[in-house]
């Protein structure tokens, strides 16, 4: 009876270990990106990706690029705007299929026109939530960020959204 008993606790530790989320090691996001650009106002529509290494269940490191073109801009004028950014994520993995997260990233951004170029520091801060589709997929539901940029001497204070696949292993 008593061996009996010890098996049944082994086993319900067991089952409880099986259910347990375990974080992916990696995971890749591609997916639209949206910037709202001040001053002027002008939207940037393009493509957002990231790669993402988690250290643990909560804590990553996380390498973003994105690249959009400008629109709303006079006639004969065109924009591109690039992207790359570093920095860490942390993740509450607690809420089943939903992972909410939050990050903060630093890099720099590229600005293009058929004028000329320039570069920037650029940071972002924000965060979004995530939908475990099965162990390999999830959605991208949303992300939401403050991109602070400082080109020709003055601050922009931005936005950025993100939406798409992520791909974990």
């Amino acid at each position: 009876m008593r061996n009996l008993l010890i098996a049944w606790i082994l086993m319900l530790f067991a089952a409880g270990a099986t259910f347990a989320q375990r974080a992916p090691k990696t995971e890749f996001f591609a997916g639209y990106e949206y910037e709202h650009l001040n001053p002027g106002g002008s939207g940037c529509h393009g493509l957002g990706l990231n790669l993402a290494y988690n250290l643990n269940d909560w804590l990553g490191g996380v390498g973003d690029f994105g690249i959009c073109r400008v629109s709303g801009l006079p006639s004969g004028v065109s924009a591109h705007d690039i992207n790359y950014l570093f920095g860490p994520r942390i993740t509450y993995r607690n809420y089943g299929k939903w992972n909410p997260f939050g990050q903060a990233l630093f890099g720099g951004q590229h600005l293009g026109t058929n004028g000329g170029t320039a570069n920037s520091f650029a940071m972002t801060l924000g965060g979004g939530m995530d939908y475990k589709y099965n162990d390999r997929f999830s959605l991208r539901v949303i992300q939401v960020e403050y991109l602070y940029t400082h080109f020709g001497g003055a601050q922009q204070n931005n936005a950025r959204i993100e939406a798409g696949l992520l791909y974990t292993w």
